[in-house]
């Protein structure tokens, strides 16, 4: 059986609503970002033992290149018997990932990050959950999906997007911070379509991987 774990039931949507039941895959949403999602994990690992855990999710680009909807396999985090038997399409990228403390939320600190790190992309869960699989003797593939590139900041303070103890949104924040700041509406309207962009095609690249997994785990 395969696990597939998100921490927020967002970046699974799309994914759950296309996937295929009678599949030996199971959909796990941690309900928790960053080092509570490790926990969360801990947990369902109790009760189940997957022959593979991908950690999938949303992710913010360090590099230029990486457009939203970009898909990136965490080259850094990946069991490399798994990666050497992926056979990867047109569009995917592979580099390391940065799982950082906060969501990165000014585009000179993703600049900086890069050039300190090498990483590609940054998160908040992949580093947390590859520890869990570490500790458990268990493969992991990391696959994330960009939902912000580079060169953007973000429109609105994470803190008012989501809870992180929780992984759920803040809608009455949010409205609050849009209507003390209108000039954010636009950037905000522009990070939702990318995140949607995120959903449908970190779907389309579990349909596209989970064939292929399946044969060799």
């Amino acid at each position: 059986m395969i696990a597939i774990v998100f921490a927020l039931e967002f970046e699974s949507a799309v994914f759950c609503a296309r996937h295929d039941s009678r599949l030996r895959v199971a959909v796990w949403q941690l309900g928790a970002m960053g080092q509570g999602a490790a926990g969360n994990l801990e947990r369902k690992l109790a009760d189940n033992r997957p022959s593979l855990v991908i950690s999938a999710g949303f992710a913010g680009a360090l590099q230029s290149d990486l457009a939203a909807g970009d898909l990136v396999i965490g080259k850094n985090f990946t069991d490399s018997a798994i990666f050497a038997r992926l056979n990867l399409g047109p569009g995917w990228h592979v580099g390391d990932i940065h799982t950082a403390a906060a969501i990165i939320e000014r585009a000179e600190d993703k600049r900086s990050l890069a050039r300190e790190t090498g990483c590609v992309v940054g998160d908040l869960e992949t580093a947390h959950i590859a520890r869990v699989c570490a500790e458990q003797d268990i493969p992991m593939l990391a696959l994330r999906c960009i939902s912000d590139t580079a060169d953007e900041d973000m429109p609105v303070p994470s803190r008012t997007l989501w809870n992180p103890a929780t992984g759920r949104p803040e809608p009455l924040q949010l409205f609050r911070h849009l209507i003390a700041n209108p000039s954010s509406v636009s950037g905000f309207k522009k990070l939702l379509k990318n995140a949607k962009t995120a959903q449908k095609n970190l779907a389309r690249g579990l349909v596209e991987l989970l064939p292929q997994l399946l044969r060799v785990v």
